[in-house]
């Protein structure tokens, strides 16, 4: 009986080494070969009916979020109009954040237009916060829509400044996760900001620091990974930091069904030539969705790209020219107008300048505060997720655009956004 017993507790063993060693080389071989297989899943799940394809797809998402890139998809091989419906139909897409964080001391009231070899003693208070665009985009995002974002960037570890910014970075709400550089050898980025007595304007003396070497290095990998479900990139400050290295390569490796969007903020076209002509060339590839700027920061860039604009021409017309040349993304989005009574965005298409987007009323009066754009930007990135997948680009574009101005104007009424910092 002992011997049966024995026998039959070697045979059990058996069988489970055999099929343990079966799975194990069967996983190893799906894994060696999921690319070819995630194709053919795909090309037969198209066969489907619409309805049940999206079921199969919602499932895929949650289960397997990269298996659009597994299945050799990338970049180059989708439209903007394939990013747009994929991010829209997707199950969670996530919200990414690449650019430079400040330390923003702001100073006032400062009575000076001009500096002297003097020494004032009436400042009311000197207050400081986290800051810069990459800061104050993902603040509005989920102040307004509560929806928290993974920030990229890069910190110095020099000077007692610097431990403040991660101070404060570990006690931002709205940041799900942070991947930081780390520079031992500099300080992080401040900004100095002196706002005017009757706050009619402001002067900012920026230190980039570590944000200067900011690059895709260490962090492509992780983009790539986190990025793989889909969602939106926001890549801010770009002309402060290196992003210009490798950044076509970069951008071509990121997830087929992610959404890039641009802001770069304000620059002098004679210090950034290098940088300039890489995001141009990241235009003319199609590897950058859509493109936010003001109409002064368009005209410093196109005069980068060989395409200068007449002093005597309307608005209007010099961004009718800017768009025949050729040498935007499909989607720029140009902040226009600010008053009371009317806001409005500029929207080329395709090379084509669309109709104005308005909204009326418009902004309230307001002090000149850090930040105070990214509650638009922001808003752009949060609706680009939501609505119909299946309505003509043009009019879904439109329709981000107005409920994004929508969006600012009304942040600013109800909460004061415009008369206020959020410093403490």
């Amino acid at each position: 009986m002992t011997r049966v017993l024995e026998l039959s507790k070697t045979v059990l063993l058996n069988d489970v080494a055999l099929k343990l060693a079966a799975f194990v080389i069967a996983a190893a071989l799906v894994r060696l070969f999921r690319g070819p297989l995630l194709n053919l899943a795909r090309n037969l799940v198209k066969r489907l009916p619409d309805t049940v394809e999206a079921l199969l797809r919602r499932g895929a998402d949650q289960l397997y979020p990269s298996w659009r890139s597994r299945a050799g998809l990338s970049r180059r091989d989708t439209t903007l109009e394939w990013r747009l419906k994929a991010v829209r139909t997707s199950w969670r897409p996530g919200f990414f954040i690449l650019g430079g964080v400040y330390l923003d001391l702001m100073v006032q009231p400062v009575t000076l237009k001009r500096l002297e070899n003097y020494e004032y003693s009436n400042l009311d208070r000197v207050r400081y916060d986290c800051g810069g665009s990459a800061c104050y985009v993902g603040h509005y995002l989920y102040q307004n829509f509560r929806h928290k974002s993974y920030l990229y960037s890069r910190l110095g570890e020099q000077t007692a400044l610097s431990s403040e910014l991660r101070t404060k970075l570990d006690d931002e709400e709205w940041i799900r996760r942070a991947h930081y550089q780390r520079d031992a050898h500099m300080q992080s980025g401040v900004s100095l900001h002196l706002l005017q007595a009757d706050s009619s304007y402001r002067t900012t003396f920026t230190h980039k620091g570590a944000l200067d070497c900011l690059d895709w290095g260490p962090l492509l990998k992780k983009l790539v990974k986190k990025t793989s479900r889909g969602g939106v990139l926001h890549v801010s400050g770009y002309f402060r930091t290196g992003l210009h290295k490798e950044l076509c390569h970069s951008l071509a490796n990121l997830s087929p069904n992610l959404l890039v969007c641009v802001d770069h903020g304000r620059f002098l076209p004679e210090d950034h030539r290098s940088s300039a002509d890489a995001l141009l060339e990241a235009f003319s590839q199609r590897l950058i969705d859509l493109y936010i700027c003001t109409f002064p920061e368009l005209c410093r860039l196109m005069v980068l790209a060989d395409v200068e604009s007449d002093g005597d021409s309307t608005v209007e017309e010099t961004l009718q020219k800017f768009a025949a040349s050729g040498k935007l993304p499909r989607v720029t989005v140009i902040r226009g107008h600010a008053a009371m009574d009317e806001t409005s965005a500029h929207i080329i298409l395709d090379n084509e300048l669309l109709p104005t987007v308005s909204v009326t009323p418009g902004l309230p009066p307001s002090r000149d505060v850090p930040g105070r754009n990214n509650a638009f930007n922001a808003a752009v990135m949060f609706y680009l997720t939501k609505g119909s997948a299946d309505v003509p680009l043009p009019v879904a574009i439109s329709s981000v655009v107005r409920q994004a101005l929508e969006s600012w104007i009304s942040t600013a009424r109800a909460t004061g956004l415009m008369s206020s910092w959020k410093g403490p």
